[in-house]
């Protein structure tokens, strides 16, 4: 009898260590993930930094050319070439003035992004930001922020059949001290929402929507989720409490 007791509680022991080990190795896989996607969030934040500066240049290069052109035109007769290619150049000024949803150059690059994918996927994307600028979040957070909400939308519309409706709204703006930001998108008719992925980074996605959590919490804010099944809609409002020692990235 003794021997039966001892060896139940050899394998009761060997069982605990078993599964601290197995936590161990989970631990560790999630923190690998977590760097990994704080990598690569950090390179599209480096990348959409790189647009901007890109967007300015090339935004003051327009802006010169249009002048030179007017003191060209003022000086002498009116040139057809001269006028055509002002033409052109205002035109390209104000498509860039249209990709300008607010006064914030990180936000309006990331939006900018997404409206290419969703063109892209054939999906609608209407946009409708308060013009203001949103300090007191990191860009860095504000990138990953948007990024993850964004793409979680255009990934519901992509399951849906191409006969089917599909379209994403997002608006964004202050009120009370606080940003507040809403994305509403349609889901499959008949779809359960489960918060779960159909990716195939289930993983990835996963800590995605655990980034979205932490910087709702590191901002002191709030999240609710709204899904109506009779319109094939599902709505996420993030709140978020800027804290200006915060602002730089």
């Amino acid at each position: 009898m003794g021997i039966l007791i001892g060896f139940f509680i050899v394998l009761f022991a060997a069982l605990i260590v078993a599964i601290r080990i197995m936590k161990t190795r989970e631990i560790e896989q999630e923190n690998r993930l977590m760097q990994s996607y704080m990598d690569s969030m950090q390179e599209f934040y480096a990348a959409i930094q790189d647009r901007i500066e890109a967007t300015r240049r090339y935004r003051h290069d327009l802006a010169r050319h249009i002048q030179t052109l007017e003191s060209l035109l003022g000086t002498a007769n009116k040139d057809e070439d001269i006028m055509e290619c002002m033409d052109e150049l205002r035109g390209k000024y104000d498509e860039l003035k249209k990709q300008e949803y607010c006064c914030d150059e990180i936000i309006n690059s990331v939006l900018t992004i997404k409206k290419q994918q969703c063109r892209e996927k054939n999906v609608p994307f209407e946009i409708n930001t308060e013009d203001d600028t949103y300090t007191g979040i990191q860009e860095v957070d504000m990138v990953g922020l948007l990024h993850n909400l964004l793409d979680n939308a255009l990934e519901a519309n992509e399951r849906i059949p191409e006969d089917g409706k599909r379209g994403i709204r997002f608006a964004m703006g202050k009120r009370d001290g606080e940003i507040w930001i809403e994305t509403e998108n349609y889901i499959r008719p008949g779809e359960v929402v489960t918060m779960k992925t159909w990716k195939e980074e289930k993983e990835e996605h996963g800590i995605g929507t655990r980034i979205i959590d932490s910087l709702v919490e590191k901002y002191h804010g709030r999240k609710e989720i709204f899904v109506d099944q009779d319109n094939h809609l599902f709505t996420k409002k993030i709140y978020l409490l800027p804290n200006e020692e915060e602002s730089a990235a």
